[in-house]
């Protein structure tokens, strides 16, 4: 018996036929079944066949600006306060600045240190000559040298050590500059979104009486007066309410911008902003030059007036260099034709003093090192002086923003306590001795509550917000900040400053 080859492709013709008439046959079945009125009955223990897709979610990106506005938002996330600066210090290409250069620093300072370590060359002057040999052709030589002696070089090492202490107190000042962007911007985000609700709220309560005052103008109870007033109230609690929320996106994006995270997803929680340490004039005065950035200018003038006595040990003093030469030199230049005792192997070793007796570049690269030490000093000194004004100023600031504080706190109780009393007078029995309170009222009442209390988180941030600016002032921000990884009970208020 022969079987005959039949190709992949009629195969697939044939496929596709018999497939077309089943489809057809169950089409027409159908339709045959339908004008019948008759519906097909299912197989019994034959359940009908399912499919599961499995599809798996996407996952999450940052809002870029080519995001489409109809995509659905992130969900958002309480992150902390630690968190938030954590990563802000991570993400920060200032604090990377600075980092690169205090590794310029150092690498300034082991530059200066290893003068005196001796170095190491391989070399070769390999070459053809003819007749008397010119020069000294070698197959290979080896040449070593460093410093031994300079009366200018231990000042430069610790110029050196100056410029690296003075990077270093730079990073520490960017470093609290990203911490207080990061901690400010994080409590006035959570403080806005207080600010949002209570808005939110009284906008409602805004939209409540408009309904009411509405109703008793149709009633001819109220004139049409009320009812403008009415509106306005509600138009401004809307206005005001809009710019809050369009603030708060402001923070958001700001946030976003510092730690990385896509704005949509950060939630501030108040928990996790550790107390405010408690800070005195005298504390303030004694802490005064404590600023990495004062410290900074300080560390840079003494940098500069060592560099100016290295630059002055440079005249009239001599400086001392060690020199070590080995030489092979080749068997076809001829040198032994023309030197009685040539050798081919030679070695070198000695020191080379030089003692400069007039040299006027070298005598006023002095001076100006000298007028750049001391304007330095100048510098630094006009730093602390503008630094501790400014201290005062906000120690001056921070009592009045406390009192405000105060007030606004005071006010905001006094109108909680004043709705309170409308709400138990409304939702009492009626007596002749106590006028009816209208709903209306109540709304007003409601109204006022909510103001004060935006007017009183407002006052509330205005005090951290200056307090942030006296802990960075006198260099206790930073142990702030790491003090909001701990856990609550044992979170300390006590400043912690180091020179």
């Amino acid at each position: 018996m022969r079987f005959r080859h039949i190709s992949h492709r009629r195969l697939r013709d044939f496929t596709r036929l018999v497939c077309a008439a089943a489809l057809a046959t169950s089409s027409a079945v159908s339709l045959a079944q339908r004008a019948a009125g008759q519906r097909a009955a299912p197989v019994p223990d034959a359940p009908a066949p399912q499919i599961h897709l499995a599809v798996a979610a996407p996952p999450a990106r940052p809002l870029t600006a080519g995001a489409s506005p109809a995509a659905e938002p992130l969900p958002a996330a309480t992150i902390s306060l630690y968190s938030v600066v954590d990563l802000a210090l991570r993400n920060s290409q200032a604090v990377r600045v600075a980092e690169a250069a205090q590794q310029h620093a150092r690498a300034t300072m082991l530059e200066m240190r290893d003068a005196y370590i001796p170095n190491f060359s391989l070399g070769s002057g390999l070459g053809y000559s003819y007749g008397f040999p010119l020069g000294n052709p070698t197959l290979f030589n080896v040449n070593s040298t460093s410093l031994l002696f300079s009366f200018s070089q231990k000042y430069y090492i610790r110029a050196a050590a100056d410029g690296l202490k003075a990077a270093t107190l730079s990073l520490k000042d960017v470093r609290r500059q990203i911490i207080q962007d990061a901690a400010s911007s994080y409590i006035e985000l959570n403080s806005t979104l207080d600010q949002v609700r209570a808005l939110q709220e009284a906008a409602q309560a805004g939209g409540s009486m408009v309904s009411v005052v509405q109703d008793r103008l149709t009633a001819g109870l109220a004139a049409p007066v009320d009812l403008t007033r009415a509106r306005l109230t509600l138009a401004e609690l809307q206005l005001k309410a809009m710019q809050m929320e369009d603030h708060a996106n402001e923070l958001r994006v700001h946030l976003g911008n510092l730690t990385g995270l896509p704005p949509e997803t950060i939630d501030p929680s108040s928990a996790s902003v550790p107390p405010m340490p408690t800070l005195d004039l005298g504390t303030l005065q004694q802490h005064n030059g404590d600023s990495p950035a004062i410290q900074a200018s300080f560390a840079t003038a003494k940098s500069r007036f060592d560099t100016a006595i290295g630059d002055k040990n440079q005249n009239y003093r001599p400086t001392v260099n060690m020199a070590f030469q080995y030489a092979r030199f080749a068997p076809f230049n001829g040198y032994s034709l023309y030197y009685q005792h040539f050798t081919y192997n030679n070695i070198g070793l000695g020191i080379q003093a030089v003692w400069p007796l007039f040299d006027p570049i070298r005598r006023d690269k002095a001076k100006e090192s000298q007028t750049e030490a001391a304007r330095a000093q100048h510098q630094a000194e006009l730093d602390k002086i503008r630094n501790s004004e400014a201290n005062l100023s906000l120690w001056h600031s921070l009592q009045e923003l406390k009192l405000q504080q105060q007030v606004a706190t005071l006010q905001q109780q006094l109108a909680q306590d004043s709705l309170q009393a409308v709400l138990t007078r409304m939702n009492s029995a009626p007596g002749a001795a106590a006028a009816p309170v209208t709903p209306q009222q109540a709304d007003q009442d409601r109204i006022e509550e909510r103001t004060r209390f935006v007017d009183m988180k407002a006052a509330e941030f205005n005090v951290i917000k200056t307090q942030l600016d006296l802990l960075a002032a006198v260099g206790g921000l930073e142990d702030w900040a790491k003090s909001a990884g701990n856990p609550p009970d044992s979170a300390t208020t006590t400043i912690q400053t180091h020179p």
